[in-house]
């Protein structure tokens, strides 16, 4: 059994159930733009990666991408941040680890100030050590630079990512991470297992617990 000294969680999907909000906020996006509403499969996808990266996956300029993203921010800090749940038993799975030694750290593409106050908001601030997201430059944008960036910080391996999308599932292939897939989330299993075919899944929060310290394969 590996013995983890950090264990990093996305937020969104993984600590805690957010989708409303955040496709409330894309579909303001969308109609102060004018542009046409598209699929729910397409606005699903927006749960995840960058905001700008969804916009120009729809068609829309890097310019107007960052148009998108100021209108996206206006209305998560009105009312989208505001429409956040922790998933059941997560505290619980938090303050277990804590008690076992290991670092924890939230590694997201969410707007650091944004993850931050969630975390603070869900009253789970006390469990982590850093809180790490996108700053909003090139540098610091994609899943596996938020990752990289947050392992700086704590400088502490071995380390596992949890995760619920291929964004997750990436970033830790690529930054050479164990990962936990979270089934309960907004991803598949099959698109996190591209990019980690050796993933332990979970399908409920209390199971991270057991995948973590027991190391079994669900």
């Amino acid at each position: 059994m590996k013995r983890y000294k950090t264990a990093l969680f996305d937020l969104d999907g993984t600590l805690s159930e957010s989708g409303e909000g955040i496709l409330d906020c894309v579909r303001m996006i969308f109609a102060e733009m004018q542009r046409p509403l598209p699929d729910n499969r397409t606005l699903a996808a927006f749960i995840g990666p960058p905001i700008t990266d969804s916009l120009q996956r729809c068609g829309f300029s890097a310019e107007d991408a960052q148009t998108g993203l100021q209108i996206y921010k206006k209305h998560f800090v009105q009312t989208g941040i505001y429409k956040n749940r922790v998933y059941d038993g997560m505290t619980e799975v938090l303050q277990a680890l804590k008690e076992q030694g290991i670092l924890l750290a939230v590694a997201t593409t969410k707007y650091q100030p944004f993850a931050e106050k969630i975390i603070k908001m869900l009253r789970l601030d006390s469990y982590f050590d850093f809180v790490g997201g996108s700053d909003g430059t090139p540098d610091r944008h994609t899943k596996i630079q938020v990752i990289h960036y947050v392992l700086e910080q704590l400088e502490a391996r071995p380390a596992v990512m949890i995760g619920d999308t291929k964004f997750d599932a990436d970033g830790a292939a690529k930054a050479h991470l164990d990962f936990i897939g979270c089934l309960y989330g907004y991803g598949t299993r099959e698109e996190m297992e591209v990019f980690c075919p050796d993933a332990v899944f979970v399908s409920r929060p209390t199971d991270i617990l057991s995948a973590i310290l027991g190391g079994r394969k669900q």
